[in-house]
């Protein structure tokens, strides 16, 4: 059985880059219709930087 580090370091670097990849898509779509969402691409930029947190959680 996995332990809760395991499980957490998989989270972290699974799904925050899949959020922050939507998340940026939408943005980009947004913007060619000529609504810039700023908070969009700054939330979108956050997600996918915590999947560097992700490989600071230890293995054991």
């Amino acid at each position: 059985m996995p332990g809760w580090r395991r499980i957490l370091r998989l989270l972290l670097t699974v799904v925050p880059p899949l959020i922050g990849i939507v998340l940026i898509g939408q943005a980009v779509v947004a913007s060619i219709g000529g609504d810039i969402r700023r908070w969009e691409f700054i939330l979108g930029a956050l997600c996918l930087c915590l999947t560097f947190a992700g490989r600071l959680v230890p293995e054991r």
